[in-house]
């Protein structure tokens, strides 16, 4: 792994973004609207899984609706983070923080496309029920440490 981080980083994307001036902090920009995005739909469906809003809708509905919006922000996020890894490819390397944020990414995607999904297949139209709220919870908390694992990479 280490000779991929190294190569990621001497890489021409790695060197354009550590000589850039504004590169990193353009890209963190998209990577951080990506986030918002992501983190908005992900909360309005499983909102909606735990039957809170959108109760006329069926879940099923909801996120059918909101998917393309989703996988679009997820693709921005991935292609942003990896300019943002290739900046400083041997600190993402060694940090802990980043390691946790890869965890709980591939966590939280295996989760999304699978339990999740079957989960809103499963969710009756109108009444969230015990399975679609758990599922909701896990999906929520695998997000949410994504986003506090990724903080945590800028502050140690």
């Amino acid at each position: 792994m280490l000779s991929w981080f190294v190569a990621l980083g001497n890489s021409g994307l790695g060197q354009y973004m550590q000589a850039s001036r504004w590169g990193f902090a353009v890209v963190e920009a998209v990577h951080l609207l990506g986030l918002a995005i992501l983190g908005g739909v992900v909360l309005i469906v499983d909102l909606r899984l735990l039957g809170v809003v959108l109760k006329a809708e069926s879940a099923r509905t909801v996120s059918r609706g909101l998917s393309k919006v989703l996988l679009s922000s997820l693709i921005l996020m991935i292609l942003t983070g990896f300019a943002l890894v290739s900046e400083e490819a041997l600190k993402c390397y060694s940090s802990p923080a980043f390691r946790w944020k890869m965890v709980l990414l591939a966590a939280a995607l295996l989760f999304y496309f699978t339990l999740h999904r079957a989960a809103l297949l499963r969710t009756d139209k109108h009444q969230a029920n015990a399975w679609s709220r758990a599922v909701a919870v896990i999906s929520l908390t695998l997000w949410l440490g994504v986003g506090v694992a990724g903080r945590a990479i800028g502050l140690l």
